[in-house]
């Protein structure tokens, strides 16, 4: 089982991951069209993810740009739910509180709280 991602993503529902993991080709060029619009163009290469905690340098652009990763990577934290700042401008941008990962986040600060 994975970890939660940073952000309180479930990495083991990520598409990305998903077919990362199961070399499937097809479903990253199916990724990267569905990902794409006039403004961002995705390739088939940046649908490549071992989970935002994995180790060496991601190669997805998706990961490489996520401001999440890179912050809780740098205060070294299990996720974001473990950080001082939480909740953060970060999470308060890029996971809005109606979310799953949000959701996530909430539940497992609470079990840190009640830990301390």
């Amino acid at each position: 089982m994975l970890p939660m991602a940073y952000c309180g993503l479930n990495c083991e529902e990520c598409p990305v991951l998903q077919a990362t993991l199961n070399r499937d080709e097809a479903h990253k060029r199916w990724l990267a069209a569905e990902y794409s619009s006039p403004d961002q163009y995705y390739s088939t290469r940046d649908m490549t993810c071992l989970g935002c905690q994995s180790q060496g340098k991601p190669e997805s652009r998706m990961c490489q740009a996520c401001r999440v990763r890179a912050c809780a990577a740098q205060r070294a934290v299990e996720n974001c739910a473990h950080c001082p700042a939480y909740p953060c401008n970060l999470i308060e941008h890029f996971v809005p509180i109606e979310t799953d990962a949000r959701g996530a986040l909430e539940l497992e600060r609470e079990r840190i709280l009640v830990k301390a």
